[in-house]
């Protein structure tokens, strides 16, 4: 993923622009709010380069690694963007048998992504 993207998702999410230079930074994971921090280079043509999030990834919303604008992009903990893959999978699966996650057997108890915040 193209290195302005990601900056332009952060700048969006942090709602403050980077600085010329290294920029360390704390931002927060869309779905959890974990502090998640990261440092950015952005060089003396204003360019973002050596974007690095530690324990956090961008999603795509749409699925599509290709669709690199910043309106299809979260930024992620590592364990909801693993979550989130994990039920959009058991989801696409119900869905093939006409199903629905309340007709799991112990749905009272599952706590998907899209149901709200575990």
């Amino acid at each position: 993923m193209d290195n302005e993207i990601k900056r332009a998702c952060l700048e969006k999410s942090m709602l403050a622009p980077f600085s010329v230079g290294k920029n360390e930074f704390v931002a927060f994971c869309e779905f959890c709010r974990k502090k998640v921090s990261g440092s950015i280079r952005i060089s003396k043509n204003n360019r973002a380069y050596n974007v690095s999030v530690r324990g956090a990834e961008f999603h795509h919303l749409d699925g599509n690694p290709e669709n690199g604008v910043v309106e299809n992009l979260k930024l992620y903990c590592r364990k909801c963007h693993k979550n989130v893959h994990y039920w959009g999978q058991i989801q696409r699966w119900l869905e093939k048998c006409g199903k629905s996650v309340e007709d799991l057997p112990d749905s009272r108890n599952l706590k998907p992504m899209t149901f709200g915040r575990y």
